[in-house]
């Protein structure tokens, strides 16, 4: 069986509907905080910040960020600005006293000059400034390392990136007292956004640019809602949207894309976490009867047969909520056997690992880089706030349906171009309940996909940046080298398939952060969003790789 993730709108043509559950509440409950892996890359190009600059003017002048200047990081960022602006639209909820957070910076890739990439964490309430700070930014500072360290990776070799916190009140973002609890839903969230964005885009003189949304977890519910707002203002000006990328994303049930697929998920991946086999015999019975396996069973047929009900209403006898919180139950096994149990990325084993973030790993030390006086002033944030990772729980967010029971499937049919990955390794959110949402969601007049999305092999271009214990042996077989600590591996690193513009994708070695586990596979995925590649399948560099081997490496 193969094996991805699980969040899926299995509730689709039910007779009543859950709405998305907020997967980092799991985080706080069952307390998962493990370490990360830290690359070790080769320092990129630098970008300064003259009068010539395509984004510098006289609005955006008080935004420059001195790319030597930011905190404990001992290399030039070159050219990037940061700060917050306000949120300007009638539907706004209290925009004149509410601002969002950004981090850009522009790209020196030539295919950029009309594009910009917006990137989102979830939560929801948690801070961007993860994904820019541990994932695809262009320095990162991973739990475990020493110090911030150059990034050659960063999704600013592509194109012109910007990290927003949002909504109002997450992360550097500013709210007014009170106003988190008034955000009812994704609506709010989205013409709050608008409302940032046509700020931002008049601020650095983008009208026009190509707009593309990528993130991850909680973004699965953000970004869908998000650009469907765009998209119905039917204004190319400021909110023209051309694609979206969502990682491990929230997008259904918790019954579909978390417990229904949980049991399954261990039997394949035991030998990783070594749970005794009185456990599994038991935890197997009670899939069998909550109706998990016959629930996969639909949702795993292509083409589907038709819509599938929800998994608990396939289940055969007497069962409580209690006996189908399988997922629970098989964490809590899993940290008997591995204390530092990393539900993100179920490989990580002790000890927990020192974070500048706090999260998720529980490692002593420093643990709140973007809370300092010094970073938030380096950033241009006046007031200073009081800076949380992942922050309000008031959110009411989750009035609001699944993206994939709403507007998911509009965003496929009007951009035609969206991308959805799971790490093969993440227990937080699996790859086959988000396999079965996509299977149950219908688009561009047809549900789910037609053949299997297991058959075509995603590749990863490899990447000789290894470091001098390999150099040799690469050297000998022609391959070029650079001096650099090994940073990402290449080769066949999962799955896709394409069907009626949406693509899915299967990511190995990958936990809940696909770029920050395997940053080859992430920066090959945006390749492919951007239209710089045609398929995920196709071999060969990476479209930003100049003097590197086009052969094949064996494996």
């Amino acid at each position: 069986m193969h094996f991805t993730a699980f969040l899926l709108p299995a509730l689709l043509g039910a007779s009543s509907v859950l709405a998305v559950e907020n997967p980092h509440k799991r985080v706080a409950t069952l307390k998962s905080r493990a370490p990360k892996p830290a690359p070790k890359p080769a320092p990129p190009t630098k970008r300064a910040v003259s009068e010539g600059s395509q984004f510098l003017n006289s609005n955006s002048k008080k935004f420059v960020v001195n790319g030597t200047g930011v905190p404990e990081v001992n290399f030039d960022l070159g050219e990037s600005y940061a700060g917050r602006l306000p949120i300007t639209s009638p539907n706004a909820t209290n925009a004149s006293a509410n601002e969002l957070f950004f981090w850009f910076f522009p790209s020196a890739n030539e295919l950029a000059k009309r594009e910009i990439v917006i990137w989102l964490n979830g939560g929801p309430g948690c801070s961007s400034m993860d994904g820019l700070f541990q994932e695809n930014g262009p320095f990162l500072w991973q739990s475990g390392t020493f110090a911030p360290q150059p990034n050659p990776f960063s999704w600013t070799n592509l194109t012109n990136m910007v990290w927003i916190d949002q909504p109002v009140g997450t992360g550097l973002s500013l709210a007014a007292p009170g106003v988190p609890a008034t955000i009812k839903d994704e609506t709010n969230v989205a013409a709050d956004f608008a409302g940032f964005w046509k700020n931002f885009i008049e601020t650095f003189e983008m009208q026009g640019f190509d707009v593309y949304f990528t993130g991850e977890s909680y973004a699965g519910q953000y970004i869908p809602y998000i650009s469907s707002h765009f998209l119905d203002q039917n204004d190319t000006t400021f909110f023209n949207v051309k694609g979206i990328q969502i990682n491990d994303p929230s997008i259904g049930s918790s019954d579909a894309l978390q417990e229904a697929p949980a049991v399954s998920f261990l039997n394949h991946y035991n030998n990783v976490m070594n749970l005794n086999d009185s456990f599994v015999a038991a935890i197997n019975e009670r899939a069998e009867a909550c109706g998990y396996n016959a629930f996969m069973d639909l949702a795993l047929t292509f083409p589907p047969a038709g819509k599938f009900p929800s998994p608990l209403s396939l289940a055969t006898g007497n069962v409580t909520d209690n006996d189908c919180d399988v997922l629970d139950d098989i964490f809590f096994a899993a940290v008997y056997v591995n204390p530092c149990f990393n539900f993100y990325h179920i490989t990580d084993y002790c000890p927990f690992l020192t974070d500048e973030l706090g999260f998720p790993s529980q490692g002593d030390g420093p643990n709140n880089y973007f809370n300092r006086t010094d970073v938030q002033t380096a950033l241009n944030v006046h007031p200073h706030v009081d800076y949380a990772i992942c922050g309000d729980e008031t959110l009411g967010l989750e009035h609001s349906l699944p993206s994939s029971f709403t507007v998911l499937a509009g965003v496929v049919e009007r951009t035609n171009n969206v991308l959805v990955g799971n790490g093969n390794l993440d227990f937080l959110i699996l790859t086959n309940g988000t396999l079965a949402t996509l299977n149950n969601m219908t688009w561009n007049g047809a549900q789910g996909f037609s053949t299997s999305p297991f058959t075509d092999k995603f590749f990863v271009p490899y990447n000789p940046t290894i470091g001098p214990a390999l150099n040799e042996t690469l050297t000998q077989s022609n391959i070029p080298t650079l001096n650099a600590g090994l940073v990402a591996g290449g080769g066949f690193y999962g799955t896709t398939h394409t069907e009626r513009g949406l693509t899915f994708v299967t990511v190995d070695h990958a936990g809940h952060e696909i770029p920050q586990y395997v940053p080859g596979a992430g920066y090959r995925q945006l390749e492919f969003l951007l239209g710089r590649i045609k398929s995920l399948t196709e071999q060969g560099d990476f479209t930003t790789q100049s003097g590197n081997f086009t052969g094949t490496m064996p494996l």
